[in-house]
């Protein structure tokens, strides 16, 4: 049997910044060494779809599976990959037609039983992690009943056609991780082109307890965190590098300096190996201290991501962040204190907000740019609506209170933007452009 494994797009062409498929090069290297495969990510081919229309020719498949990233930009933008997949799933059905068919990833799995009904080339789709189970689908003599977490179509009984899925099954150890295939998907197909962000993730762990209104990471990768043994973490990196010459990372973990034994054990091992590498990652302000971002700097920190999401009392309370103002000023004052290239993020527009509410947010917002401008390390202020996805917390919330009908379609680009409001995200992100490029001048000038 013939595999072929695709990658489809859902990257803007043109962008030049390139994600290496880091799910889909596991679950190759999860398979015997003797299973015939081929991959493709369409991503990186000027012309996506001339490549998978020549890989199927080329390869002829008995399976086709199909890895689908993003569901949509994530940027505000009224814009779906949907048609990505879809057209994927078709030309693969057109070229390949005895080919069974397989979907998986993270944004099938945030709607992998609407996306088989849209989709009907589709015979199987797999959610959440498919590490343990991925190596079974392609058995000749395949029992979908058997499979944990699998959807897949009735063929025979009263309802044929009848999507059926499968519970879930235990998630994996993080130890039990298997290496990249980078036969595969060679990591320099990713790096050299890049100028902005780490092509290459590493994992540290998996899941997340924080619970965050607009948030699924608890449903994709688990409510519990499950932990990667550090010296395997940094073997990993030092393999890339040693072997791709790869300098620069991005650990893909929800939050990468929690909790802090596991943070302070990783920094410490990569300080012990002396890699002269650089990586970044999304850090948590409350549990940032001077120390632990001296010994990440010490380790090869190039940047940190911060997710405090709203500017406001109100807005913090409303996602559930269990944060306060304070912890997003104390945490800006220790980069800028430090000196390290700072990345913001902020929801806008929130539900229940008022004019207070937007003045409080535009002074929190002037103190947050004072602090990283007069330093010279703001990187970015990076905002966005809420994009509302099915089972979210904060997506029930709002079904609850009415302001939400059940019915909604939430499969293309839903973002609770209210009209009043509106114009805040624009206004916000001009004050910040002009602060941007102040800091990058050395204008020290306070913003207006």
């Amino acid at each position: 049997m013939t595999l072929l494994m695709v990658q489809v797009p859902t990257s803007h062409l043109g962008a030049g910044e390139r994600v290496y498929p880091l799910g889909l090069s596991r679950l190759s290297a999860s398979l015997p060494r003797n299973f015939e495969r081929k991959g493709l990510d369409m991503n990186i081919h000027p012309d996506p779809w001339l490549a998978l229309d020549g890989m199927l020719k080329e390869s002829t498949p008995d399976i086709v599976a199909l890895s689908f990233r993003n569901i949509d930009p994530l940027a505000g933008q009224q814009f779906s990959y949907l048609s990505s997949l879809k057209t994927a799933a078709m030309l693969v059905r057109k070229q390949a037609p005895r080919a069974r068919i397989l979907a998986g990833g993270p944004a099938f799995s945030l709607f992998a039983k609407q996306l088989m009904q849209e989709i009907p080339q589709i015979d199987m789709g797999l959610i959440g992690e498919g590490d343990r189970v991925f190596p079974r689908l392609l058995a000749p003599d395949l029992n979908p009943g058997d499979i944990p977490g699998l959807l897949w179509r009735e063929m025979n009984g009263a309802n044929p056609g009848r999507i059926i899925s499968n519970t879930m099954g235990p998630r994996m150890k993080m130890d039990e991780l298997v290496p990249m295939d980078t036969q595969m998907f060679p990591p320099t197909d990713y790096t050299r082109d890049n100028v902005y962000v780490a092509a290459l993730g590493i994992e540290g762990k998996r899941g997340c307890d924080l619970g965050c209104g607009y948030c699924l990471y608890p449903y994709l990768g688990g409510a519990r965190v499950r932990l990667r043994n550090p010296v395997a973490i940094v073997d990993e990196i030092q393999g890339l590098k040693n072997e791709f010459g790869v300098t620069l990372f991005h650990f893909t973990d929800p939050v990468v300096n929690r909790p802090l034994d596991h943070f302070t054990a990783l920094c410490t091992e990569m300080i012990k190996r002396d890699l002269d590498i650089q990586w970044t990652g999304f850090f948590r302000e409350d549990t940032l201290s001077d120390h632990s971002i001296s010994l990440a700097r010490k380790a090869g920190l190039a940047a940190i991501y911060f997710s405090g999401d709203a500017l406001t009392d109100h807005g913090l309370s409303w996602l559930n962040k269990d944060l306060s103002k304070q912890d997003i000023f104390n945490a800006s004052k220790m980069t800028a204190k430090a000196g390290v290239l700072t990345m913001c993020h902020f929801l806008l527009n929130l539900p229940g907000e008022t004019c207070d509410h937007i003045k409080e947010a535009e002074q929190m917002l002037d103190t947050l740019l004072d602090i990283h401008c007069s330093a010279g390390n703001l990187g970015a202020v990076i905002f966005n609506h809420v994009r509302l996805y099915p089972g979210a917390p904060m997506t029930r919330k709002l079904i609850r209170s009415g302001q939400l009908s059940d019915q909604t379609n939430l499969l293309y680009p839903v973002y609770h933007n209210p009209d009043e409001f509106a114009w805040v995200l624009h206004e916000f992100e001009a004050k910040c452009h002009s602060a941007g490029v102040f800091s990058r001048l050395g204008l020290r000038e306070k913003t207006p």
